[in-house]
């Protein structure tokens, strides 16, 4: 497997230990599960110090909220190694709306206030709009500057997705608004990454300024699953590299039916260390024992192949080979490709009152009706921040009187963050689409 940082050591500290022997007795004996050590990219983020989330640490709830232009500042400064500095800085002159942020956040503020070389100049007007939003557009404009290169010199800022993919910088390009799961993700694939000048990483550089500990980055190696998006086959999980992973429809849970040429044409997918992005969760990976002998790494129950005629990421040559291979997916393998029917749509409802969403955390499934009524005597309306191909958000009510509502159809898996665009400062939530 490819190596996402050059340091040959264990994962992140004493590592999370899963056990699926437990699902894994209705398996042969030879292929029951077995312990596979995993950590997604928000865990290394936090245990790097890169990432160090709000009061109660990087939470799931910390994840699902959306990144403001303060943090994307303040990360900025962290991966430069100017954190320290501009939260010691003194000078007077800032930002008209600095007075909206706490003290020391009215420090980092001054400083780049201080230092417009930075790039952070504010929105117009004198302000900076630290509460404002921030897109995968402006994230990896951050993480570009942080790897040594230049807005209007290496890169123009239209053109910003597309030189970061030439960097190897791709995993949240389609994400829209951000939230804090976006950023640990782009920040752990951005570690990887060679700086402009030389062949260090930008960890070598972290590690160089002591904002991370050698000791933390020398523990940071494994392989890792991403998740890519195809029109062909909608999300799919990948390895580091991108390659396209596989399940098997003729496959029991935890068991591989592929042998002899079957092995060949669809080589197994073995790495008892995971490095995941925070969208996938870390019990649904185990690892099984073949009948050969070899490990096989498994996805909530189903082993995982890659295809011998892709050669390149992003390939998708084995999906619906015979009708019993298909790209591996975020919700799992389910029932046979062949028997699918489709699910009924369900509904689900949301109501706007005391100024606040009545679910924070609303899990549905693809297809499903959100119905969002409101009780208030204002108005609210519900706007997602993931932004759609046509740049605008994937969902946006009108604003609802009192008693009014209004619903929504979610059919692409994913984490919607969303917020009342009279009231965002108070009201967000997030839908997650399986």
């Amino acid at each position: 497997m490819n190596k996402r940082w050059k340091y040959a050591a264990l994962l992140l500290g004493t590592a999370l230990t899963l056990s699926t022997a437990a699902n894994a007795a209705t398996a042969a004996d030879n292929s029951k599960a077995a312990a596979v050590t995993v950590k997604t990219d928000a865990q290394i983020a936090a245990e790097l110090g890169v990432l160090q989330g709000d009061g109660s640490g990087v939470t799931a709830s910390y994840l699902s909220q959306s990144t403001t232009r303060l943090q994307a500042a303040i990360l900025f400064l962290r991966l430069q190694g100017l954190e320290s500095e501009a939260l010691g800085f003194k000078g007077s002159a800032n930002f008209d709306d600095a007075g909206t942020v706490n003290e020391s956040n009215r420090a980092v503020l001054g400083y780049l206030k201080a230092n417009p070389q930075l790039g952070w100049t504010g929105t117009g007007s004198g302000r900076f709009e630290p509460m404002g939003s921030i897109t995968a557009q402006q994230y990896y404009k951050v993480i570009l500057e942080s790897l040594g290169y230049k807005q209007d010199t290496d890169f123009a800022f239209a053109d910003t997705i597309r030189f970061a993919e030439g960097k190897g910088l791709k995993q949240i390009a389609e994400a829209g608004n951000l939230n804090n799961g976006h950023i640990a993700t782009a920040t752990v694939e951005a570690l990887g990454a060679k700086l402009k000048a030389g062949d260090k990483t930008l960890l070598d550089a972290l590690v160089g300024q002591k904002v991370v500990t050698a000791e933390a980055a020398a523990a940071a190696a494994a392989s890792s699953v991403h998740l890519a998006t195809n029109d062909k086959v909608g999300t799919y999980l990948t390895d580091g590299s991108g390659k396209t992973l596989y399940t098997f429809t003729k496959d029991t849970p935890f068991q591989s039916a592929c042998k002899d040429q079957c092995a060949v044409n669809w080589p197994v997918f073995k790495a008892e260390s995971l490095q995941l992005p925070a969208s996938l969760k870390i019990e649904d990976f185990g690892v099984i024992t073949r009948e050969d002998g070899t490990k096989q790494t498994t996805y909530k129950g189903s082993p995982l192949y890659y295809f011998i005629k892709d050669t390149k990421a992003g390939d998708v040559k084995g999906q619906g080979v015979n009708n019993v291979w298909f790209a591996a997916k975020p919700e799992g393998a389910g029932p046979k490709q062949e028997d699918k029917q489709p699910a009924a749509s369900k509904e689900y409802q949301v109501q706007m009152a005391g100024f606040a969403f009545s679910v924070k955390e609303l899990t549905v499934e693809a297809g499903s009706k959100v119905t969002f009524t409101n009780k208030d005597k204002v108005k609210h309306n519900a706007v997602s921040d993931t932004l759609g191909d046509d740049g605008k958000p994937v969902f946006e009510t009108k604003l609802l009187g009192e008693g009014e509502s209004e619903t929504i159809t979610l059919t692409k898996p994913g984490t919607y963050t969303y917020y009342c665009a009279p009231h965002k400062a108070e009201m967000k939530a997030t839908i997650i689409v399986k």
